[in-house]
């Protein structure tokens, strides 16, 4: 009996001891408890926020919970800027910042953390946390804050680097990291607190390779070409973002076929001329393709061959100008085989087409038109035949165009047959066409918008962009507008104003002492709909 008792009492023991060690080993809240989501709050600081005559060299923060380090080198901006270098050290919740050198005399210092401190159980970030202090015996309050857009589309710019230099100074964007440095938010709003009263230089850099520099023209940039005076009420600065294109176009290929010449460039053209070296003020014939970046040159007014000028220029106004040797020899092009809808011809859908709407085809070599080129066939019956004067041949001899018909609302599409008898190659071999299918457009009809614009400038380009504010439609100094046909869906209206009525709108200065064109957003999405149209759209620049 008393030896049963005895490994009763063992069991015992032994099942107490393991829940004692089992609850021993479970650190942390219970499973199932609640989330930790509070974020650290600093408690202690030396030197204490806005503390003055401050002569350590080491940073000591004091928090309510353990921390950790998050990419603290990179998010630390300290202004004015230093190249001071320190190391981070971190023991639960203290963090210690040893700087190698003492900061400078009589100067104010804001260290902006952003999200460089986190908690180290569900590394919650400890948002806003700042600490300004004061080497002299006084805080500079001066500052200054703003608003930072992009320039084609007006909207905000956000964590993009503001930088603030003294004009007595003799750093730049371009070589020197700021001196005061911000960052826009979300809604692209900035602040510098605490700065020196003075003369400024400030810019705005969409900076992709984290160095605060401006040395990639990849890089949108905004700036200002006179200088600001931050007090302690300056006024609200609005900065405008932008590319800036210094390059020259090149052509690192040229291709030579016995019906073009074909010139390869590294990058889209908005303008090109061409012309015989010998007669300069003749045009030659050319087209370019929809991305602007190949162009073909032609026989055509003459030419046959020979040293022509090309004369090509970027959307930024860069020109470059070459002197080539042309020659027409060789094979035949083969970019395009027969015939093929152009990209960027249809009104919406893919290859879909509304009655009275214009279908281009683009043939792989200028050809010329006899007889009855093109037949329409509904299913297998023939709906229309198009003679050679229903058809317009541009003038490169390499798109035939014409109107979709109206059909009945039964018929979903139409094929067109090409006559390869009809259709004549001007050099080589007979064509080879195979079958196009054309779509007919939904029934769902288009949309359009009209307006007015009420302005003192005289010379301005009026822009439908898409909801991806790409370029859809353009028109030039009309003051009475009126956009027909649009697909259903939404837009936008911009306006680039040519200020010095040139003809042009001035995109922007390398050196940063011009600011670019005047650039208006009409202030709300337009949406059209089937078969409405939208008036009284007034644009007021």
């Amino acid at each position: 009996m008393i030896q049963h008792t005895m490994k009763l009492v063992n069991l015992i023991l032994v099942a107490v001891a393991a829940s004692l060690l089992t609850a021993c080993a479970t650190v942390g809240n219970p499973e199932g408890g609640p989330k930790d989501e509070v974020a650290p709050t600093l408690t202690n600081s030396n030197p204490k926020n806005g503390e003055l005559n401050v002569t350590t060299n080491i940073i000591s923060l004091e928090f309510d919970e353990e921390v950790q380090p998050n990419k603290l080198t990179t998010e630390l901006l300290i202004t004015p800027n230093t190249e001071n270098k320190y190391t981070v050290k971190t023991k639960k919740n203290q963090m210690e910042i040893s700087f190698e050198q003492p900061f400078e005399a009589n100067s104010t210092y804001t260290l902006n953390f952003r999200n460089g401190v986190q908690d180290i159980t569900e590394k919650n970030v400890a948002k806003g946390l700042k600490l300004t202090f004061s080497t002299g015996s006084f805080i500079d309050s001066s500052s200054v804050s703003g608003t930072v857009v992009e320039l084609l589309t007006q909207q905000p710019e956000k964590e993009v680097i503001v930088a603030l230099y003294p004009l007595i100074d003799s750093l730049n964007i371009r070589k020197n990291r700021p001196y005061y440095q911000a960052q826009t938010n979300a809604a692209g709003e900035f602040v510098f607190e605490n700065v020196k009263e003075g003369e400024y230089r400030i810019f705005a850099v969409g900076d992709k390779n984290n160095n605060n520099i401006y040395d990639n023209e990849n890089e949108r940039i905004a700036y200002l070409p006179k200088p600001i005076q931050v007090t302690t009420s300056s006024d609200t600065i609005r900065l405008q973002t932008l590319r800036l294109d210094t390059k020259r176009p090149q052509t690192p290929s040229r291709e030579t076929y016995l019906d073009r010449f074909v010139l390869n460039y590294n990058e889209g053209i908005a303008a090109f001329r061409a012309s015989p070296e010998a007669s300069p003020k003749d045009s030659l014939l050319f087209k370019i393709d929809s991305k602007g970046k190949v162009i073909d040159i032609f026989e055509g007014n003459g030419f046959t061959g020979g040293r022509a000028i090309f004369a090509a220029t970027d959307s930024a106004g860069n020109q470059k100008v070459d002197t080539v040797a042309v020659k027409f020899e060789g094979k035949r092009s083969q970019r395009i085989k027969g015939a093929q809808f152009k990209t960027g011809t249809t009104g919406g859908s893919d290859r879909a087409f509304r009655a009275g709407q214009l279908v281009t085809l683009e043939l792989e070599t200028p050809v010329k038109l006899a007889a009855t080129p093109i037949r329409l066939l509904a299913d297998t019956v023939e709906f229309l035949a198009l003679s050679s004067e229903d058809l317009t041949l541009d003038r490169t001899a390499t798109e035939i165009s014409f109107p979709m018909p109206s059909t009945d609302k039964r018929i979903s599409q139409l094929t067109a047959v090409l006559d390869s008898t009809a259709i004549v190659p001007l050099k080589g071999e007979p064509l080879q066409f195979q079958p196009l299918t054309i779509v007919k457009a939904d029934n769902r009809g288009t949309g359009s918008f009209k307006g007015t614009v009420t302005s003192d400038y005289n010379s301005f380009f009026i822009q439908v962009l898409n909801k991806d504010y790409k370029l859809v439609r353009e028109v030039k100094n009309l003051r009475n507008f009126d956009f027909k046909n649009m697909e259903p869906g939404t837009y936008f209206i911009r306006v680039l104003v040519d200020e010095d009525n040139d003809g042009k709108w001035y995109s922007g200065d390398p050196k940063l002492q011009r600011l670019p064109g005047k650039v208006y957003m009409y202030p709300k999405p337009i949406e059209t709909r089937a078969n409405w149209e939208l008036e009284a759209v007034n644009l007021e620049f």
